[in-house]
């Protein structure tokens, strides 16, 4: 399964860890500059250090790109609660019908 985890905090960056030992995920960051020092290191030094990424997790910055790669599978929103209003407003204003 395609799944995509909006958040990379520690609770969304240990979501994806463990989903990612058996699916095809992608954790979303909102900051570039954490995402470049994740992907160099293959784990979230500053929210979960210690813990390796498994092979099958991708992280991006970008959020049409998360979303888009588990258009077919699950979306997991794991901001902190101040952004949850802000992140259900994005993903509802994306049109997901088919043509």
């Amino acid at each position: 399964m395609k799944i995509a985890v909006l958040g990379a905090g520690a609770w969304g960056t240990a979501i994806a860890c463990a989903l990612g030992t058996r699916h095809d995920v992608v954790l979303q960051a909102r900051d570039a500059a954490q995402v470049g020092d994740m992907r160099a290191a293959h784990s979230n030094r500053r929210y979960l250090a210690g813990i390796t990424f498994p092979p099958a997790l991708s992280v991006t910055d970008g959020f049409d790109a998360a979303v888009a790669h588990a258009a077919s599978g699950l979306i997991i929103v794991a901001t902190p609660t101040r952004a949850l209003r802000e992140m259900c407003q994005r993903l509802a204003a994306l049109d997901t019908r088919s043509p």
